[in-house]
């Protein structure tokens, strides 16, 4: 898209970067200390609105608000854009409905249903009640009951699921289509975007694949059956999982040796750091979180001079995702009492 193409969707973006927080702010919001003085402090932003109208202050409608926030940037960034580039944008935005059906795949896995998933508000954009979903008697019957373009996938892999009951068999089927959709509009783009695109939603399938290697390992998961829940290297931007040196971490005896074995990389530079805390912790969530800081890390190089082109928008939107699971994760700190340097320890900054 030409620079006058985007002149009123960057506007429209670039009027409300301003009210992403700053790390001082959130930091400010991790010290408060009690959940009602962190909403009270909250009134103070954007969320206001949201959370003025929310029917409570409990954790799940706080949570609900502010993903409803989140929903309505993408919806304005939908509104202001046309063509192929509207078009990725849909593609992207349908990452939340997918969002939506694993929390019912996951409940209905499960097989015992505590407390109804925090779906996004997606359903009457998209036209599909993925929530209508949850009282179905079977996954089977789950998947009948959906339409294309989850149907068709779901269906494929149906069996497997049947046989091991692994939810990962259907989770991963379902990243595959999206992720093969969002590459195909991509592709579509004009050649700057393009290129724009492929960096930041590379990158981003990059970490999906490293972070699918180091579950499947914790979960003691087999070279020759973890390979079928990787994106294709033709969706990725740089991490080649047919390379030989790749293929040695797969067989690694634990998730400290896969990354050691992982070829030179920003991500296998940003894993090493993460050993120690992992080593400590026996979780994955230290990786994972390097992981992302290191995602969002490419995101504001691209956002570095705010230049008037999708990564501007593509930007937005993901600082605003990321600022946004912040800030319910740090609802949930204050509501079960932990300290600002607890908190710390879980916020992405």
């Amino acid at each position: 898209m030409s620079v006058s193409g985007y002149a009123y969707s960057y506007a429209r973006v670039m009027s409300r970067m301003s009210d992403i927080l700053s790390e001082g702010r959130l930091k400010d919001l991790m010290a408060v200390g009690t959940k009602d003085d962190f909403i009270s402090s909250l009134m103070d932003t954007t969320y206001k609105e949201k959370l003025t109208k929310a029917p409570s202050t409990d954790l799940r409608n706080i949570e609900l608000a502010l993903k409803g926030e989140l929903i309505d940037q993408y919806l304005m960034v939908l509104r202001s854009t046309r063509g192929k580039v509207n078009a990725f944008f849909e593609e992207l935005f349908r990452r939340f409905e997918v969002e939506n059906l694993k929390a019912v795949i996951i409940a209905k896995a499960a097989g015992v249903l505590t407390e109804k998933p925090l779906f996004f508000p997606v359903e009457d954009f998209f036209g599909r009640k993925m929530s209508g979903l949850l009282d179905a008697d079977s996954m089977k019957n789950l998947i009948m009951r959906l339409e294309d373009p989850y149907k068709h996938v779901l269906e494929a892999v149906l069996p497997e699921y049947e046989a091991s009951k692994k939810a990962l068999i259907l989770e991963s089927a379902l990243y595959q289509e999206l992720c093969g959709a969002i590459w195909a509009r991509m592709t579509g783009l004009g050649a700057k975007d393009r290129a724009i695109v492929r960096k930041i939603i590379g990158t981003e399938f990059d970490i999906i694949n490293i972070t699918t290697l180091l579950r499947c390992k914790a979960a003691g998961i087999k070279e020759a059956e973890m390979t079928k829940y990787f994106l294709p290297y033709t969706y990725t931007y740089s991490f080649d999982f047919n390379a030989d040196n790749v293929k040695a971490s797969m067989s690694a005896e634990d998730a400290s040796t896969v990354v050691q074995l992982l070829p030179p990389s920003a991500y296998k530079e940003v894993l090493m750091g993460a050993i120690p805390a992992y080593e400590e912790e026996q979780s994955l969530i230290p990786f994972e979180r390097a992981l992302r800081n290191l995602f969002f890390y490419t995101i504001k190089n691209t956002l570095r001079g705010a230049p008037i082109n999708i990564g501007t928008i593509i930007g937005f939107l993901y600082l605003k995702e990321l600022e946004i699971k912040n800030l319910c994760t740090i609802s949930v700190c204050k509501e079960n009492d932990l300290s600002a340097e607890e908190t710390m320890g879980i916020v992405m900054l």
